[in-house]
């Protein structure tokens, strides 16, 4: 029994029958209580309204309602101590109705006695306790389920989805009734899923393994899937969380490259040096043996040495370029304007190639902080990439405009055939090319011009069904900035 009074509320129209219940109260030892009585249904009412007691007691008949009107009232109003409902000897039917209600327990009127009272207070005390630390567990791990930043669900043992909170709806791109009874193989879309769910059906757990997620606009996300098969009863599921880590994965990839570049670079001038000046003294003998020769024959042969010598040099300056960008010179732009420039500098060979292209730029695209120069020939480079992926006359390029957060996102893709993931690992590094033609800068060089606009590359491909490259930049959040950069 609690150490502070016990407020009880006792309501019943019989009078006799309250005194009855009010010397059985007194003759529990060590009960120390506040009885309140209360003789109908409406007066009971404001009582519940105030949820001043830690006990009700209800007869069943109370004129034309009954406590069993009067429990659910209680639970509308979000009552959260015991109700005893009292019945006759031939209402136990309706007792257990109540219990049904929500009642913790019933007692018979004919039957009570102080021995049967305090039975029913304690376990109705103890019940109500033992269900509100249940309840308020509840609500402190739902708050965490629905609050966490991960995706959290929980699938049956076939793979579809139960139960999930609001991040598994960002992340998978797909809106609640979508994503509910959705099959797990259909999100996670890579190789090795077989295998863990293989795992958790031997009745293993998942930790950190990385997958890929598809999410339901066709986008894919790297994430880090753990899951476990747990027991409710007789009833298992499965257990799941995933955090995406692209973004990470991105990071760690373009800061390789970016090492890998200034390796490059530095490499790249210290051959450029000490190619350069044996070259110059070639170039010098092949022009003085040049002015030396009478005999055209023989001079055909030094105009050769002077050409290649000439092509030599060129493709040294190439490479400096490649290894060491311009200065971007950041002055408030219009995308769209950048991109159309660049579509037209590579409009002969889309019409050559018979390549369709779609346009679809958001509205009210906000100007940002741009090289204009340099960013054609981002685009260029990826426009002229997709060109070549195309097949001709059934080629067909899509360039996006988007405003997604605080950034805005430019995406550029083709149906062509695609990257492997061989390939896929590699096509940022510079000097890396799958053509038989080309040095393989022109997509190192692009990454680098848009890192020096403060922004990200990503690039999403399936074989023979194209490649998708989504290039992120910031937008400018104050007038301050257009005066910074302008």
């Amino acid at each position: 029994m609690p150490d502070s009074p016990l407020r009880i509320l006792y309501v019943d129209d019989d009078e006799d029958d309250f005194f009855l219940a009010e010397a059985c109260f007194r003759e529990i030892p060590n009960l120390d209580f506040e009885l309140t009585w209360c003789s109908n249904y409406k007066k009971a009412l404001s009582y519940l309204k105030k949820k001043e007691h830690d006990l009700y007691l209800f007869d069943f008949y109370l004129g034309e309602y009954t406590g069993i009107d009067l429990i659910k009232k209680a639970f509308q109003y979000q009552c959260e101590v015991p109700i005893i409902l009292l019945t006759g000897r031939n209402d136990e039917s309706a007792a257990v109705q109540s219990l049904r209600t929500g009642a913790t327990d019933y007692l018979v009127k004919s039957e009570l006695n102080a021995q049967s009272l305090q039975r029913s207070i304690r376990y109705s005390l103890e019940r109500t306790s033992f269900t509100k630390a249940i309840q308020q567990s509840e609500r402190r791990y739902r708050k965490i389920f629905e609050e966490s930043g991960d995706m959290l669900f929980t699938t049956d043992t076939q793979g579809s989805i139960l139960d999930f909170n609001h991040s598994a709806q960002e992340l998978s791109g797909y809106n609640s009734w979508q994503l509910k009874g959705l099959g797990l193989p259909v999100l996670i879309v890579s190789s090795n899923f077989r295998e863990i769910w293989k795992t958790l059906m031997a009745g293993g757990e998942v930790a950190n393994a990385e997958v890929i997620l598809k999410t339901g606009s066709g986008d894919k996300r790297i994430c880090i899937f753990s899951g476990s098969v747990e027991r409710d009863g007789e009833r298992e599921y499965v257990q799941c969380r995933m955090s995406d880590i692209t973004s990470r994965r991105q990071s760690e990839r373009e800061r390789l490259f970016s090492e890998k570049i200034a390796v490059s670079g530095r490499l790249i001038r210290m051959l450029a040096h000490e190619v350069r000046n044996p070259l110059t003294n070639i170039t010098l003998s092949a022009e003085q043996l040049e002015s030396e020769l009478d005999d055209d024959e023989y001079r055909f042969y030094t105009q050769i040495i002077k050409r290649n010598c000439s092509r030599i040099n060129e493709l040294i300056t190439q490479l400096l370029q490649s290894s060491r960008p311009g200065e971007v010179n950041l002055v408030p732009g219009d995308m769209s304007e950048v991109m159309d420039e660049a579509l037209a500098a590579a409009d002969d060979r889309l019409q050559l190639k018979k390549i369709t292209v779609l346009k679809r730029y958001a509205p009210n695209i906000p100007k940002i902080g741009l090289d204009k120069t340099s960013l054609q020939l981002a685009y260029l480079n990826l426009i002229n990439n997709a060109i070549e992926a195309v097949e001709e006359a059934d080629g067909v390029l899509t360039i996006s405009l988007q405003i997604q957060g605080e950034e805005l996102k430019v995406l550029i893709a083709d149906n062509g055939c695609g990257i492997s993931e061989e390939v896929m690992q590699q096509i940022f590094e510079p000097y890396f090319t799958g053509k038989k033609t080309g040095m393989g800068i022109g997509l190192a060089t692009t990454l680098s011009i848009v890192h020096s606009h403060g922004g990200r590359i990503d690039v999403q491909s399936e074989t023979g069904s194209g490649t998708t490259f989504t290039l992120s930049f910031p937008l400018l959040e104050e007038k301050q900035d257009l005066q910074r950069i302008g």
